[in-house]
C-alpha cells in the first residue's frame, strides 16, 4: 500500500471515530437537553399551581389563572364529581383520570392531546377529595428539544470536519518520517544503481571487444586490466553501500575505548600507499579519545586516499583543541570548488572524476557523528584541501 492511500485511510479513521463519537454526544446531549427542558417545564407548571393556591390552601384556586381546575371526587360515590372550571378554561382535558391518579400519589404529571395540540398536567392533591389540576401546552418544550437536537448536530458536523482536517494533518505528521525514508531509500537505489551501472557497462564492453575477434595477448591483458579495474570499483561501492546501510540501520555500534589519536594517524600514513603522492604524519602532542579504532581508521583511511587521489603530498596532524581531539588531513590539490563544499560529506557527491561512488566521506561523516564528533571540509588559503575530524577526548580514570 503506498504512503499517500495510507494517509488517506488514516484520515478516513479519525473521522469515522469522531463521526461516531460525535454520534454518541449527540444523543446524550438531546437526551439531557430534555430532560432539563421538562424539568423547567415542570418548574413552570408546579409555580402556575403554587400561585393558584395563593393566598392560602383553602383549595379555591385563584380565578383570573388560565386552565385550572379544581376536581371533587366523593369516595362513596366515584362516578359522580364535581369540576370547578375558571372562567379562562379553554382546554378539557380528562380531569377525572388525573384527579384518580393524584389521588392515589399525591403529585403527578401527564400529558394528552386536544385537536392535535400536545398538553403537559400537572395534578396535586389537596385533601381527601380535591385535586388541583392545571394544564399548559407543551410546543415550548417541543420546539426547545428541536432547537437542541438541530445545534448538537450542527456542534456534531463541525467536530467532524475539524476532526478530519486534523486527522488528513496528523496523519500526514506521523507519516512524515516514512515519506522521508522511502523517498531517502529511492534517491540512495538510483543513486547507486547508477554507480554500479557504469562499471558493470565497462566490464561488459571490455568482455565483448575480448571476445569479439582474436587478438593479441597484449590486448587481452588490457581487457582484463580493464574489467578488474571496473570490477574493483564496483565491489569498492557495494562495500561503501553496505558500511552506510550498517550505519543507518544502527548496526555498526561503536565499542569505545582510549586511544591514542596520534598514534593512529602515523600508522595511518605508514600504511597507505597511494602512486605518485607522498603521505606523511608531524609530529604531534598526545592525543587520547574515546573510539572504536576500527571504524576511527576506516574514516582516516577514507580521507587520506581520498585526498591522495586528487594531490602529490598529504599531511596528517593532531592536536586537541579544548575538549576534543582533532585530526587534520592536508593536502596540495585543487581542494573543494566553493560551491561543492556544503555537501562535500552527502552521499553520492563527488567534486571531480576521480573518486569513486561519492559515499567515501558520507561514511567518514557517519563514523564521526556515531563517536559523538564532527567532520568539516574546507580549503587551504595556500591551496589544497583540508579535513577535520574531531573526537572527544577520553575521560581520565579516577584513582582512589
Amino acid at each position: 500500500m503506498s504512503l499517500a492511500k495510507l494517509r488517506i485511510r488514516l484520515t478516513v479513521l479519525y473521522t469515522v471515530i469522531a463521526a461516531l463519537v460525535c454520534v454518541v454526544m449527540v444523543i446524550v446531549g438531546v437526551h439531557i437537553g430534555t430532560q432539563r427542558e421538562r424539568r423547567d417545564l415542570a418548574r413552570s407548571l408546579e409555580y402556575r399551581m403554587l400561585e393558584a393556591m395563593q393566598p392560602g390552601f383553602s383549595g379555591q384556586p385563584r380565578p383570573e389563572l388560565d386552565n385550572v381546575w379544581a376536581v371533587h371526587i366523593t369516595k362513596d360515590k366515584p362516578e359522580e364529581r364535581s369540576i370547578d372550571p375558571f372562567k379562562k378554561t379553554t382546554i378539557e382535558p380528562p380531569l377525572y383520570n388525573l384527579a384518580q391518579d393524584a389521588l392515589a400519589d399525591k403529585v403527578t404529571f401527564d400529558h394528552f392531546v386536544q385537536q392535535g395540540t400536545s398538553y403537559v398536567t400537572y395534578a396535586r392533591r389537596l385533601d381527601d377529595s380535591t385535586v388541583l389540576v392545571t394544564a399548559m401546552p407543551d410546543q415550548q418544550l417541543a420546539d426547545a428539544i428541536s432547537s437542541l437536537r438541530i445545534r448538537l448536530i450542527l456542534l456534531g458536523i463541525a467536530v467532524t470536519a475539524a476532526a478530519g482536517a486534523a486527522g488528513w494533518y496528523l496523519a500526514g505528521r506521523s507519516l512524515r518520517p516514512a515519506m522521508e525514508a522511502k523517498t531517502a531509500q529511492q534517491d540512495f537505489l538510483a543513486d547507486a544503481a547508477h554507480e554500479m551501472r557504469t562499471p558493470l557497462a565497462v566490464i561488459q564492453a571490455s568482455a565483448s571487444q575480448a571476445l569479439s575477434r582474436p587478438r593479441t595477448g597484449e590486448e587481452y591483458v588490457r581487457s582484463l586490466a580493464e574489467i578488474r579495474s571496473a570490477s574493483e570499483r564496483a565491489a569498492s561501492g557495494v562495500s561503501e553501500l553496505l558500511d552506510l546501510a550498517r550505519f543507518d540501520n544502527g548496526q555498526a555500534i561503536p565499542r569505545l575505548a582510549p586511544l591514542r589519536l596520534d598514534l593512529l594517524a602515523e600508522e595511518v600514513a605508514a600504511a597507505v600507499r597511494v602512486d605518485g603522492c607522498e603521505i606523511v604524519c608531524e609530529v604531534g602532542p598526545s592525543v587520547v579519545v574515546e573510539a572504536d579504532i576500527a571504524l576511527l581508521r576506516q574514516a582516516i583511511e577514507n580521507v587520506v586516499r581520498n585526498a591522495a587521489r586528487r594531490s602529490e603530498h598529504v599531511v596528517l596532524s593532531s592536536m586537541i583543541d579544548g575538549r576534543s581531539g582533532v585530526i587534520y588531513v592536508c593536502d596540495n590539490g585543487p581542494g573543494f570548488a566553493e560551491s561543492s563544499l556544503p555537501y562535500v560529506f552527502e552521499r553520492f557527491r563527488r567534486g571531480d572524476e576521480r573518486g569513486s561512488a561519492g559515499l567515501g566521506l558520507a561514511i567518514v561523516q557517519s563514523i564521526m557523528l556515531a563517536h559523538g564528533g564532527t567532520a568539516g571540509a574546507g580549503n587551504q588559503a595556500a591551496g589544497g584541501a583540508i579535513i577535520t575530524l574531531s573526537l572527544p577526548l577520553a575521560r581520565p580514570k579516577l584513582t582512589t
